[in-house]
């Protein structure tokens, strides 16, 4: 099956959306994060299924819900949204899943230097980046693997093209 038309991947987002909250209760904290490996399964799946924009629009709707239910932070915003977009966009280029493992990338060092420099600070922490590296890393390398596993065994049922 392949996702295509806008209405398929409102719907799509929907149910990752949903997913992404419901898995999002499993959450570690880590000094003034928790971190969620289930959030960068969530974002190999948008991201090389729906694209960058539409895996960086559940990336953020995950967060904020997750925020707002109290099972996560803030931190979730910038930890989320850079390695779904960067998922989708690699995908998009080389059309491999091995795509996915750009998630760490973009969850750990630009979602965690933009923690330690914008969302820190607004909130009264002080952490370097390096802090945030070593956080975000076991929770995304989790997640990211997860997710390539899943995607994998997605294509091998058939479920998706």
């Amino acid at each position: 099956m392949r996702i295509e038309t806008v209405n398929q991947k409102i719907a799509y987002s929907a149910v990752f959306i949903a997913l992404g909250v419901v898995l999002g209760t499993v959450s570690f904290p880590v000094g003034p994060t928790k971190v969620a490996p289930f959030q960068h399964f969530i974002n190999v799946l948008t991201g090389i299924l729906l694209g960058p924009w539409w895996a960086s629009f559940v990336a953020f709707a995950v967060g904020l819900l997750r925020m707002s239910l109290g099972v996560g932070t803030i931190f979730s915003l910038p930890g989320g949204i850079p390695g779904a977009f960067l998922v989708g966009l690699t995908y998009r280029v080389l059309r491999r899943d091995i795509a996915a493992f750009i998630e760490p990338v973009g969850t750990v060092f630009i979602g965690g230097t933009l923690s330690a420099l914008l969302v820190a600070p607004a909130i009264g922490v002080e952490k370097p980046a390096v802090w945030f590296w070593v956080a975000f890393a076991p929770s995304t390398l989790v997640g990211t693997s997860l997710g390539f596993v899943v995607l994998k065994a997605l294509r091998r049922m058939g479920v998706v093209e």
